[in-house]
Order: C-alpha cells, then sequence, then structure tokens
C-alpha cells in the first residue's frame, strides 16, 4: 500500500504491485533492521567492563603511533 494524494486535497490509500524491485528492497530492508536489532540485543546483554576500556585505549595508542 502507498499513500497518494488525492484529488479532493486529502490522502489516500492506493494499492501497488510487488515488483521484484520492491520485493529485493523489502528484503534488503528487513535484513537490515534485524542487524540492528542484533546489535542492539548482544550490546544490552554483555555489560561494560575494565577490559574493553583497555583495549579501546589500545586502539588509540596505535592509532597516534602510526600517524607519526
Amino acid at each position: 500500500m502507498a499513500v497518494k494524494k488525492h484529488d479532493s486535497g486529502g490522502l489516500v490509500w492506493k494499492r501497488i504491485k510487488l515488483t521484484t524491485t520492491r520485493k529485493a528492497n523489502a528484503k534488503k530492508r528487513l535484513l537490515r533492521v534485524w542487524q540492528n536489532e542484533a546489535v542492539l540485543r548482544a550490546c544490552a546483554e554483555t555489560p561494560t567492563s575494565q577490559s574493553s576500556g583497555a583495549a579501546a585505549s589500545g586502539v588509540s595508542e596505535k592509532d597516534s603511533t602510526n600517524s607519526q
């Protein structure tokens, strides 16, 4: 369903054909949504610890030595 502007000025729902392109785009969109939800779930499950903070500072030290 798509929202189209009606002749009288309002909005109306119209049926649209599900083409192969629309179907492929919907699949890609769903995969992105599922991936985002999985990442959010994983982040919510793992508590932040001291080791992850140390790893992050190690990465920044590497970057500063490479840029010199």
